[in-house]
């Protein structure tokens, strides 16, 4: 058995609406789907990180803004904005 947790962002969302909050990390180590490993080890470290940055992080789907070849064609729009992070018992 492996000591990982595997995280799958792959959920359905009810009527097409996004959560006011959304699971994403798992507390401790964990493996992606695509074999990267992660350890949140303490997530406290990450909200203030972020919290330190002052930018909301945009969502947009399948990593279109990470492939220079959809940025080509303009800005990708963003599905969602990341406008803060909490730490809880269950992760990030």
């Amino acid at each position: 058995m492996s000591d990982y947790l595997t995280a799958i962002g792959d959920q359905a969302l009810p009527q097409g609406e996004a959560p006011d909050w959304v699971h994403l990390l798992p507390a401790g180590r964990m493996k992606a789907r695509d074999g990267r490993v992660f350890d949140l080890a303490d997530a406290q470290v990450l909200v203030h990180a972020f919290a330190e940055g002052g930018v909301d992080l945009p969502i947009d789907h399948e990593h279109q803004n990470d492939k220079p070849e959809a940025r080509w064609n303009g800005p990708v729009r963003a599905a969602g904005w990341i406008k803060a992070l909490e730490q809880r018992s269950t992760g990030l």
